[in-house]
């Protein structure tokens, strides 16, 4: 009945029930557009559960400290990065690494990457199995204390900073047996915006010319990145010429050229 409410993707994701292959975690996604889609009845129906408490605390984040974190970027990116974030393109996800999926023994929680919007920030319930990747050394995980609540900034912010801001990849480990669950928020640009540096950003990264012309917008990057996602969780297919890319050829090809 959830999934009902918003068909074109879905709340509640299960493929890691059925699915070996992919990220064995479950999903609740929400934002505003979505939760406002949830019929009354349905929504009462489940708010004894603690989805008002949830979305309550989605929307303090939203009101309270997404301004902030936002202007403290931009001071970063020695620009204003609010005047690209004013249509509110927010997500809420409930991650739930419960042993009962389709491989229990499986250590894969959340396959690597880079989040594609501007920045993230992970609650965590006190169990460990967040990992970050060192950016200095690819291919080197230092794991995240269970406890710690997690800042990550992604490609858009890259890419609208001129490389000024750095893109954190990072993954989940699952230890089996050992359920976990955590909440993280997803902020992103404006989906009509244009994915370049904004302007006054003096570039310090190679870009290529697709970007710097401003060919691409942050709706058109979500897709494609979006499609990636979303076949590592199990949810949509690749045919075979598709099938051979990951997020980060995908980067190389949009954004470096």
């Amino acid at each position: 009945m959830l999934n009902a409410t918003y068909p074109h993707r879905g709340v509640f994701k299960t493929a890691a029930r059925h699915n070996k292959s992919s990220d064995q975690k479950f999903t609740i996604d929400l934002s505003s557009n979505r939760a406002s889609l949830i019929p009354p009845p349905l929504h009462e129906s489940i708010a004894t559960h603690g989805l008002d408490s949830i979305l309550t605390f989605f929307n303090t984040l939203r009101a309270d400290y997404v301004p902030s974190i936002l202007s403290c970027l931009g001071l970063v990116a020695g620009t204003d990065l609010a005047a690209a974030h004013q249509d509110g393109n927010l997500n809420f996800r409930l991650c739930d690494y419960n042993p009962d999926t389709a491989d229990p023994e499986c250590s894969n929680g959340c396959g690597a990457h880079t989040d594609y919007g501007t920045f993230s920030i992970i609650f965590q319930d006190g169990t460990a199995g967040l990992e970050l990747e060192d950016a200095d050394a690819p291919g080197t995980w230092h794991p995240v204390p269970g406890d710690a609540t997690v800042f990550l900034t992604g490609w858009c912010a890259v890419v609208l900073s001129g490389g000024r801001i750095r893109a954190a990849r990072h993954r989940v480990r699952r230890t089996p047996g050992v359920r976990r669950l955590s909440a993280v928020l997803f902020v992103a640009p404006d989906l009509d915006a244009k994915l370049r540096p904004l302007e006054g950003v003096q570039a310090v990264w190679p870009f290529s010319e697709y970007i710097k012309e401003g060919n691409v917008d942050v709706r058109s990057f979500k897709e494609v990145m979006g499609q990636r996602w979303r076949y590592r969780e199990g949810n949509e297919k690749l045919d075979d010429n598709d099938a051979e890319f990951t997020q980060d050829s995908v980067i190389e090809k949009l954004i470096w050229g």
